[in-house]
């Protein structure tokens, strides 16, 4: 919630434009605050040009926390836990879903700006802009967050966009609501299946520095910690030399809350403990 208020009171205008972390937050929300990777991205494989700064930036965030972002500061992410407590049946998303993201990644953040961009001639800039309609990337053609922090306030208090939208602008409007509706349903389903951002993260999560581990002693393989995981990423048993989680964790700690043994579970940063399992009464 105070990410939420954070990247979007529009405090740190327009520098904080500058500033790319790694949070699904519309760039083009008129009380933004910080700049979205996926735009960004998508903006400079439309020019052709190597986006140093930001894929550097990203790098060093992912390296230090994974998708801990995800987790913890992503205002969409927030959204999704809210609307997954409305009472309605529930889904979990089929694993090979997860693979979902990463083709939207390569194929409409990267590979279709970049083959259909306007090269690094001058005035490239200006004229992809006035050609805007022409776009097929992932913030034109799909993107909830923009749709929803942009598109929605636009559409109701402009009577004359309304009148000039385009079938990509409903387009996308139908795709908002079959998402968070998917939301409802199924736990954590758009950073799972959805978000190349989230894609773009998970790709550090053998480097990252922030880590979970199992204590074998001390775990007594009662599986709540998968039972409360909201990307369904857990693994246990743990055995010698695999992960804790796969690349779909974001780092929340909801297992290491739940887990009922004192010590059992533990989470890393830079080889310190930087939090325990406390242990909890039997049900």
């Amino acid at each position: 919630m105070a990410a939420l208020v954070l990247f979007n009171g529009y405090y740190w205008a327009p520098q904080g434009k500058y500033l790319c972390l790694p949070v699904l937050n519309c760039y083009s929300c008129p009380i933004g605050t910080v700049a979205c990777p996926v735009g960004s991205l998508t903006a400079f494989a439309i020019l052709r040009r190597m986006p140093y700064y930001i894929i550097g930036f990203l790098a060093l965030l992912a390296l230090a926390l994974g998708r801990g972002f995800c987790g913890w500061a992503c205002p969409f992410g927030f959204l999704q836990d809210l609307l997954y407590r409305i009472r309605s049946p529930k889904w979990r998303l089929p694993r090979a879903a997860d693979a979902v993201k990463y083709a939207m990644l390569v194929v409409l953040v990267i590979g279709l700006p970049l083959a259909l961009g306007g090269g690094k001639e001058k005035g490239a800039a200006d004229r992809i802009a006035q050609e805007g309609t022409r776009a097929y990337d992932y913030c034109a053609l799909v993107c909830p967050a923009g749709t929803l922090e942009t598109t929605v306030p636009s559409l109701a208090t402009k009577p004359d966009l309304r009148a000039r939208a385009s079938w990509r602008t409903w387009s996308k409007m139908g795709l908002l609501v079959l998402i968070l509706g998917l939301m409802v349903v199924s736990r954590r389903s758009f950073c799972r299946a959805l978000c190349p951002l989230g894609a773009l993260m998970a790709l550090s999560s053998r480097v990252t520095l922030f880590q979970l581990r199992t204590d074998p002693e001390k775990c007594t393989h009662c599986d709540r910690c998968i039972a409360v995981c909201p990307t369904h990423s857990r693994r246990l048993p743990a055995r010698p030399g695999e992960r804790e989680a796969s690349s779909e964790c974001v780092m929340c700690l909801d297992c290491l809350r739940t887990c009922p043994e004192a010590g059992a579970l533990s989470a890393h940063l830079g080889g310190r403990t930087i939090a325990l399992s406390g242990g909890k009464p039997h049900a």
